[in-house]
């Protein structure tokens, strides 16, 4: 036996055992165990610096796929490099140790979530051999006290099973979204096929388990859609309704079934409108004008525009509300004529109370309402025409003249007023001078005009209407004038002339 013979440790159990699917979860708890207390035996060396640590030669086998092994359970037994080591720098390769002992837990626990749960060998042979060849190098170096080497093929081996994780979580997500698509496109085979393909991956995934559900279910329900797809064309609307239900029960999810619902209820209410439209027509020949008015109105809620059904309201309007309805009509055109406004917007609502689509009632109700709106106005600039002065209101009251003058159905009252605010908006049209006499003592102050301060006299040019002057003077109580502008105006003395008693 050569040297290099005499050196092997003989194989008892090797640090990548944990593989059997039998033992799997239990082996993994004892290699967890087995860290914690690693870590603090290093903890109490890298504090004591002193502890001289004889580790047992750990062992190994030849890690075959799923043969079952297990994880070194004391420390190795130091090489006589190891014991030359001084306390601190063994404390630091025990800690690498762990390290490389953590490492390998990762990837035992990827092994297992890959092997148990997601079948790896299946759709990852591949990927998974690198892994294992990886940590087959940790083992060899761990067995032989290199840590930092073991430690990096473990975390390489981690890493690549934990991207076989993720490739496998990504291909089963596309098989189940494929799956999906099939149901969704009524296509039972390519569903399964899709389905099961995912299950082979994650053989507990909810979502395919679920999936595969709908899957089985659509030969049921494609056969159920086509027998109420019949029972909808031969008007058998509660049919199809019931079958719809069934579908919803087998599987809620089923494309267009919301739709397929829908258009039952707007089939039904086509029937409907038909019932309600021909109701309507027999109770108008027999003269049950209410009936027939009463289902006309049905109709037209199911269908706002139906002309059929707008015709037959004007027919019952024609045959029994007319007389009512012209006698309104007259009212009104007899209250507009004696500008009686609000008389005539009352007997034209009437008339739209029976029946909101008659169009004179509408525009008479509406001209009455402006010709009352027009009156109004007038007449309060006739009661207040001082109020002319200002240009804004003398400009509204130009508009509301104009207005007047438009007027379809004015008659002499509305005319009478009109005239009169034309006179007045002619009398305070154009400016008129105004002559102020005061004390030039006395401060004066005009509206819309400013303060004048103190003068003997003093002649402005104003628009005509209300003014108001005040003058105010220290030891005088202060003299308010109001006056309306007119043409011809005489002059205006505004002076403070009341002495206040001293205290």
């Amino acid at each position: 036996m050569s040297d290099r013979d005499d050196n092997i440790i003989q194989p008892q159990t090797a640090p990548l055992s944990h593989l059997a699917s039998s033992k799997a979860k239990s082996r993994q708890q004892s290699l967890l165990d087995w860290r914690s207390a690693t870590v603090a035996v290093a903890v109490v060396l890298v504090v004591g610096l002193a502890v001289w640590w004889q580790p047992e030669a750990p062992v190994t086998v030849a890690p075959e796929r799923g043969e079952s092994v297990a994880s070194p359970t004391s420390p190795p037994a130091a090489s006589p490099q190891t014991d030359d080591l001084a306390p601190f720098a063994r404390a630091q390769h025990q800690l690498t140790r762990e390290k490389a002992q953590d490492a390998l837990a990762q990837f035992v626990e990827r092994q297992i979530e890959l092997e148990d749960n997601m079948q790896v060998a299946s759709w990852g042979a591949e990927g998974l051999a690198e892994a294992m060849a990886l940590a087959q190098t940790g083992d060899e170096r761990f067995l032989k006290e290199d840590f930092e080497v073991a430690l990096e093929s473990y975390s390489q081996a981690a890493d690549r099973m934990q991207s076989l994780i993720a490739e496998g979580e990504r291909l089963y997500g596309q098989r189940v979204d494929n799956g999906l698509a099939a149901v969704a496109d009524f296509d039972p085979d390519a569903a399964v096929r899709e389905i099961e393909a995912a299950l082979v991956i994650k053989p507990e995934g909810p979502e395919a388990i679920a999936a595969l559900a709908r899957a089985r279910t659509l030969p049921e329900i494609i056969g159920k859609l086509r027998t109420a797809k019949n029972h909808e064309l031969g008007g058998r609307f509660d049919e199809a309704v019931a079958l719809y239900d069934e579908v919803a029960q087998l599987d809620p999810q089923t494309t267009g079934l919301a739709e397929l619902r829908a258009g039952v209820a707007r089939q039904r209410a086509g029937d409907s409108l038909n019932a309600y439209i021909s109701r309507g027509f027999s109770a108008l020949n027999e003269k049950r004008f209410e009936a027939a008015r009463s289902a006309f109105n049905a109709a037209l809620k199911l269908d706002p525009g139906n002309d059929i059904a707008a015709g037959g309201l004007q027919q019952v309007a024609e045959q029994n509300d007319l007389a009512i309805i012209r006698n309104y009509e007259q009212k009104g055109k007899a209250a507009m004529a004696a500008e009686a406004w609000q008389e005539a917007a009352d007997a034209y609502a009437a008339a739209l109370e029976l029946d909101s689509n008659i169009q004179f009632a509408s525009s008479g109700r509406s001209a009455a309402l402006a010709h009352q709106r027009v009156q109004r106005l007038l007449n309060r600039i006739i009661d207040a025409p001082g109020k002319l002065s200002s240009q804004k209101l003398y400009l509204d009251a130009e508009a509301i003249l104009a207005e007047a003058n438009a007027l379809e159905f004015a008659g002499p009252k509305l005319q009478a007023s009109a005239t009169e605010v034309g006179e007045l908006l002619a009398l305070y049209r154009d400016p008129v001078e105004v002559t102020l006499v005061s004390d030039n003592a006395t401060d004066v102050i005009m509206s819309n005009v400013g303060k004048l301060g103190a003068f003997e006299r003093k002649t402005l040019t104003l628009r005509p209407g209300e003014y108001t002057i005040r003058g105010s003077q220290d030891g005088c109580r202060d003299v308010v004038r109001k006056v309306e502008v007119l043409p011809g105006i005489q002059p205006i003395d505004v002076r403070c002339a009341e002495t206040l008693a001293r205290q």
